[in-house]
């Protein structure tokens, strides 16, 4: 589906200028990079209705921002360097420094990533398909989510221009092989494969002027850079997901995935286990 859905332009992946870990103070740092990724989405003059946060921002996020803020949350958790972050710890500390507030908390998900309902859970919320007063209360808001699955975290960005809807997946880190154009996503048989849900129709073809993709500039094999990926049609965003998820597992994983069912109690150690945090703009 993602190889479809990449050659009909429904899905567009873009290459960055930085990466988490190119400066060493922002070196394990996805749990911060994430959620300031959605602060300023929300929040930076740079961000535009129709194409959402600059490039340039979220390589400054990155290699600015992420530089600053990393150290202290370490700092104040008692963390050695290059520690990894607890998610929830994050938001707490961005909340007490008053780059976010508890008003901007739309809700939290998780479950397993190869589960319709979990994962439909997560899109429902962001989208607030399912909660009318909420649709009410964050009308006009932009809209993202924290993505915490095997042991990294990414964002995700909603973006609403004049009734268009469009998702982004923002990596700091990711494997570039999970992007690379002609790669077929993995198969494990605890996958349910289904048609997405009807939530939204596709942005036209001509929605954006620009060519936006950039993949011809980067050599796959040597390119450590970010990505963000554009999905044009919402309902494709469980795709998405599936693919990111698929390209993490080891084969030792979908053996685990084969031979066990998911249940909750063991989600501490199950490699489908994810967590989502919903943020609105204040």
């Amino acid at each position: 589906k993602y190889e479809s859905l990449r050659e009909n332009g429904s899905i567009h992946v873009r290459f960055l200028d930085t990466y988490q870990g190119r400066i060493t103070e922002s070196t394990n740092g996805c749990t911060v990079v994430a959620p300031l990724m959605c602060i300023n989405y929300f929040t930076s003059e740079r961000t535009d209705a129709k194409n959402g946060i600059a490039d340039e921002m979220i390589n400054q996020v990155i290699d600015v921002h992420t530089v600053s803020v990393l150290p202290e949350v370490r700092r104040k958790l008692g963390l050695p360097p290059d520690s990894f972050i607890v998610p929830s710890d994050v938001h707490d500390y961005l909340i007490d420094t008053g780059l976010l507030s508890t008003s901007q908390f739309v809700g939290v998900c998780g479950g397993s990533i190869l589960d319709d309902d979990h994962i439909e859970q997560f899109k429902s919320t962001l989208l607030l398909l399912n909660d009318d007063r909420e649709r009410k209360r964050l009308r006009g808001k932009r809209l993202g989510a924290t993505f915490f699955f095997a042991g990294h975290v990414i964002a995700f960005h909603l973006i609403n221009h004049e009734g268009c809807h469009h998702i982004e997946l923002i990596d700091s880190l990711p494997n570039h092989e999970t992007w690379k154009i002609g790669r077929a996503s993995p198969d494990v048989s605890c996958y349910d494969d289904r048609d997405p849900s009807e939530t939204s129709s596709r942005c036209s073809d001509n929605y954006y002027e620009e060519i936006w993709e950039r993949s011809e500039r980067f050599d796959y094999e040597q390119n450590r850079n970010a990505v963000r990926v554009r999905c044009l049609d919402v309902r494709h965003m469980d795709t998405l997901i599936r693919h990111y998820a698929l390209a993490k597992f080891s084969d030792e994983e979908k053996r685990f995935c084969d031979e066990h069912v998911w249940q909750e109690a063991n989600s501490s150690f199950d490699p489908r286990v994810f967590q989502a945090f919903i943020w609105a703009e204040a």
